[in-house]
């Protein structure tokens, strides 16, 4: 049959004037994400969004215009090749399948639409209906799909350069080490080295429990001696003898999580004359933390007390140990956080600081000059900074090449006197001192000029200004 020419009408209406079943044009227009009617020239004669789409906006200006204007070449081409094979009848008709094409619908500025169009020969043989289909929630899918494989490929990458790092370390250590699941005892890993100690394959040792190849131990006997010195803030340490061969062994163990379970590694030892002298040691250096003449103050990474001496309570007048357990070093350091940060700054990146000038604070409000040696004790699991804290309020007496510069320096003042003007010898001495500081602060904080400036009261910009004063600043940076 003949269509007539239904350009001037729009919207769901326009479609349902080319298709005779009202019912299959409401389907058609309901379904679709766009339904188009094409002519023979290529030109759109109706087009409408389905009901509630945001394409609605999109499609406005369509109708009448050339379908080939509103798509990028590639989809030009493709389209034609579609409209002729179905207008020669290749496989075309009411029950034949439809002919898919995916066109690249141009917008304004710049912007693409992709649709999926099903290509219908209408009953006049001329006119094309078109079902599109929005692309973009597919493309989008895709692409969250492609993302998501490219960084489990990514994770998987990394986890086997971990696994690999992991058992090089487990494989290439001369130490014997075995990690095992707290809840249930049994062995998760072990290396080769404590396989041979246990007198079994490694093979045959993993899911095992450990605590079945030593003498007199069950499960809960072997996780209560692991738990138990943790507890009071120490790390497992005690003997045990193998089952097959009676050897001794002196078990080191720590507990962690990982992954929600509770695991502890373990390292097997051979006790000898080097435990008795590692007890002797321990006595000699708990003697001299109790009863040295020199505090000595143990914090964590952040700065808290971990632990204090005698002397350092004396120095600081608090009354127990307990009352600065926990407490920030920098409630005792006259300069607050940043002496701190420099303490820990300096000993994490060096090792140790030596020396340090500063004073404390006192729990009544006093201050006492005190020289400070810091020591970074890096342990794998809890980094430790050990400080020796020495009175000096009372050095000056026993120092006499100090006071004998100072004497040269007053003498050389007093020259001054006759040859120029009191004013002239103040501000040639301040110039001096003020230069002495600066270097001074620079030195202890390692070139710091952020904690230099705190540490001297000083803005950046003042102490900038005064590093080029004194040509104190690199070549480099001038």
């Amino acid at each position: 049959m003949t269509l007539p020419d239904h350009s001037g009408l729009s919207g769901p209406e326009d479609i349902a004037r080319f298709i005779d079943d009202p019912l299959t044009s409401n389907v058609l227009t309901s379904m679709a994400d766009i339904c188009m009617i094409l002519s023979p020239e290529g030109r759109i004669k109706a087009v409408t969004a389905r009901p509630g789409s945001t394409l609605a906006g999109a499609l406005s200006g369509w109708k009448d215009k050339a379908l080939s204007d509103l798509v990028d070449d590639m989809s030009t081409e493709k389209l034609r090749k579609r409209i002729t094979q179905i207008s020669k009848g290749d496989g075309a008709g009411p029950s034949s399948p439809p002919r898919w094409v995916e066109l690249q619908h141009v917008l304004g500025h710049g912007d693409t639409l992709p649709v999926r169009y099903a290509l219908h020969l209408m009953h006049d043989k001329r006119h094309v209906l078109m079902l599109g289909q929005d692309q973009r929630p597919t493309i989008e899918m895709q692409q969250m799909l492609l993302n998501a494989q490219i960084a489990l490929e990514r994770d998987h990458e990394a986890q086997r350069e971990i696994d690999t790092r992991y058992r090089l370390l487990m494989d290439f250590t001369n130490d014997s080490i075995a990690l095992i699941s707290v809840g249930s005892g049994l062995i998760v890993d072990i290396n080769q080295s404590a396989a041979l100690v246990l007198g079994r394959a490694r093979s045959d040792l993993l899911g095992k429990s450990l605590a079945d190849f030593f003498v007199g131990h069950s499960r809960d006997s072997l996780v209560s001696a692991l738990e138990k010195p943790q507890q009071a803030g120490a790390p497992a340490n005690f003997e045990v003898e193998v089952k097959a061969s009676q050897r001794k062994l002196q078990l080191a163990g720590k507990m962690f999580r990982a992954s929600g379970e509770q695991l502890a590694i373990i390292r097997l030892a051979e006790p000898g004359a080097g435990v008795v002298a590692d007890e002797r040691l321990s006595s000699n250096l708990r003697q001299l933390f109790n009863h040295g003449s020199d505090a000595i103050v143990f914090a964590d990474r952040e700065g808290s007390i971990l632990a204090a001496s005698e002397t350092f309570l004396n120095l600081t007048d608090v009354s127990s140990a307990a009352a600065v357990r926990g407490r920030s070093l920098a409630e005792f350091l006259a300069r607050g956080a940043v002496d701190l940060r420099v303490l820990l700054e300096n000993a994490r990146r060096a090792g140790q600081l030596r020396m340090y000038a500063t004073k404390l604070n006192t729990d009544y409000g006093a201050q006492v000059g005190v020289e400070i040696s810091a020591t970074w004790l890096d342990d794998q699991f809890d980094p430790v900074i050990a400080l020796v804290v020495r009175n000096s309020s009372s050095s000056g007496a026993v120092r006499p090449d100090a006071a004998g510069g100072q004497d040269q320096n007053m003498q050389g003042v007093i020259e001054l006197v006759g040859s120029s003007t009191l004013k002239d010898i103040v501000s040639e001495t301040t110039d001096v001192i003020e230069r002495i500081c600066i270097e001074t602060a620079l030195e202890l904080t390692r070139n710091n000029r952020v904690a230099a400036a705190e540490m001297l009261g000083l803005s950046r910009q003042s102490l900038y200004v005064k590093l080029r004063k004194y040509d104190l600043v690199s070549k480099d940076e001038g």
